[in-house]
């Protein structure tokens, strides 16, 4: 399959750089000393057991010199989604798939207003990566990827996964793939702010009582928010599953955290902002996610 990766920072460079074992695959991203190494060293990536391959895909600036492809999978910043779409429409034809794996809330729709529903794949995904430098990653940890069609039945959806199951990614295909995008907004909601406004992590979240207390917050009171919303979540169950997912991904940096290192703009207002707006809709209070969206917005705005 022809596949192109819009966004091949950390997570993007590592879906790309395991497909690139059995199909023809594109990394796309603005960054050119990171593409420029992946096409004359090739693309590095780090395992947590010390382990470590050099993978070998393409790599380009610019959407024009790649082509129509027959799987793109989104991984650029949940607010740069629909900038990226129309950036990168020249890889996009009639029977493209396109597949989000992006943190936040509502890239979904944003991809629909350049591609049918019926030919749109979000879910998740429970890797964790780092960027160690240009054309070298490290992954911090992993989990299984969840995906569902938009519309139109699973057949999609079912293709794809083969193809990732056949690179080494863990996949399920879900009915209830809307559900698997709240379920991993909490788990944005719970780690994100809180390791990036303490420069710690993902395990602090496990190991640091305070930090701990202060993610099961704002869980809960997303929890209560996709409740209003008509889903059926249970607290404990969900934050139970965010301890996890810091667990197993514990020796990572997340990618909000990242983005606070490097003083660029994060995807506060996709996450915990996401239950914010949402809470307004709904008339249901959010003081957790409104006071932790503000500081991680005051710290962008000392940048």
């Amino acid at each position: 399959m022809k596949i192109s990766v819009i966004g091949s920072g950390a997570m993007g460079s590592l879906y790309g750089g395991y497909l690139s074992q059995k199909n023809e695959v594109y990394l796309l991203d603005v960054w050119e000393e990171h593409i420029n190494t992946i096409n004359n060293k090739g693309l590095i990536i780090d395992e947590n057991d010390g382990s470590s391959s050099i993978f070998t895909p393409r790599a380009f600036t610019k959407a024009e010199d790649i082509g129509v492809v027959d799987l793109a999978i989104v991984f650029v910043k949940s607010i740069m989604t629909e900038a990226a779409m129309e950036a990168n429409k020249a890889l996009i034809g009639k029977d493209t798939i396109v597949m989000t794996l992006q943190n936040g809330y509502g890239n979904g729709d944003d991809i629909m207003k350049f591609v049918p529903k019926e030919q749109v794949i979000i879910g998740t995904t429970g890797h964790g990566c780092t960027i160690k430098g240009p054309g070298h990653i490290f992954h911090a940890g992993q989990g299984p990827t969840h995906i569902g069609a938009m519309g139109g039945g699973q057949g999609n959806a079912l293709k794809v996964a083969k193809i990732l199951e056949e690179c080494g990614f863990e996949t399920d295909v879900s009915d209830e793939v809307f559900r698997l995008v709240w379920s991993k907004l909490f788990v944005n909601v719970g780690i994100n702010a809180v390791t990036s406004l303490l420069g710690d992590v993902n395990s602090c979240i496990v190991e640091n009582p305070y930090a701990n207390a202060a993610a099961r917050n704002l869980v809960a009171e997303a929890v209560v928010v996709a409740n209003a919303d008509g889903m059926r979540f249970e607290i404990e169950k969900e934050f139970e599953n965010v301890c996890t997912v810091a667990r197993r991904t514990g020796a990572n940096h997340s990618s909000m955290l990242q983005d606070v290192i490097n003083r660029r703009r994060t995807e506060i207002l996709k996450i915990n902002g996401a239950i914010v707006k949402k809470a307004k809709e709904l008339g249901v209070e959010a003081p957790y996610n409104t006071i932790i969206t503000d500081m991680i917005c005051a710290l962008e705005k000392a940048f």
